[in-house]
């Protein structure tokens, strides 16, 4: 299989130049965890931004200065095991399609899982590719600490338990961005001294004006916002059935849970494609 086959071509993407904010709002928009950046104009692709981006670095203003220009790309008629091998190694999650430098589409871990290990007979369990060290929050746990909690681990979902330890939900990125809101801020930055050449020496300043977006989380507690119908798995489950099971409920990840109903683990979509 190729990955023109499975590939996105509607792609959204930002234009450079362009704001961090604007970027920041159409990434929320789509509820997208980065996105390709072009050349104003046309389709050449210069560089790529991610939602990690925008909180490394809250106060960068200029898309240009923000986004990553050195970008590993594919081409439309590459197999897809080599794009798992890229998106595994450099622990990518997208990959810009590209031809002569133009922009055709995005092939995603997603994509590869969804629409082609799903598609495919893999019966090994997915016992081998379990993540067992796992960042979970208790259910009461505000929002805010949660995002930080998310930030600091890294981790793009987390399990959430209820008082008994026993799984209730899990909250992803994607969940935070749908009850979050853009805030804009102006702050006023005051250089104090005399107009140069001056002869009255008037105590005047020169004021600029800053103004920034950024992403303000609701301060409430993670149970009102997660996934309460969780989509779980156990470690005998089988690699096509576990994709099955994330492309029915367009999910990244999935709780792996005992007999008992207890989370011991928890498996990614990036995991499935060791697979192939």
């Amino acid at each position: 299989m190729k990955v023109k086959d499975i590939m996105t071509e509607n792609v959204v993407y930002g234009e450079v130049p362009g704001s961090a904010s604007e970027a920041l709002d159409t990434i929320i928009k789509n509820r997208i965890s980065g996105m390709p950046i072009v050349k104003k104009g046309t389709k050449e692709l210069i560089g790529v931004v991610t939602r990690r981006d925008f909180s490394r670095h809250p106060d960068e203003s200029q898309l240009a200065i923000l986004m990553t220009r050195d970008v590993t790309t594919i081409r439309p008629d590459a197999d897809i095991k080599e794009a798992a091998r890229i998106l595994l190694k450099n622990k990518f999650r997208r990959l810009p399609v590209v031809e002569n430098s133009k922009l055709l589409g995005i092939v995603t871990t997603s994509d590869i899982v969804w629409r082609a290990i799903a598609r495919t007979k893999i019966d090994d369990p997915i016992s081998k590719y379990i993540d067992r060290q796992v960042t979970s929050i208790w259910e009461g746990t505000p929002l805010k600490v949660t995002y930080d909690i998310m930030r600091l681990s890294r981790s793009r979902a987390l399990p959430v338990l209820n008082s008994d330890g026993k799984l209730v939900g899990i909250i992803a990125d994607t969940d935070l961005l749908k009850v979050s809101m853009i805030r804009e801020e102006t702050k006023k930055s005051e250089m104090s001294g005399g107009t140069e050449g001056d002869s009255w020496g008037w105590d005047s300043k020169n004021v600029i004006y800053i103004t920034k977006k950024r992403l303000e989380v609701p301060d409430i507690p993670v149970k009102e916002c997660m996934v309460k119908s969780v989509v779980t798995a156990t470690k005998k489950t089988s690699v096509s059935d576990c994709a099955k099971k994330m492309a029915r409920s367009k999910v990244e990840q999935i709780p792996i849970i005992n007999a008992e109903g207890n989370i011991i683990g928890l498996i990614k979509d990036v995991d499935l494609l060791k697979a192939i």
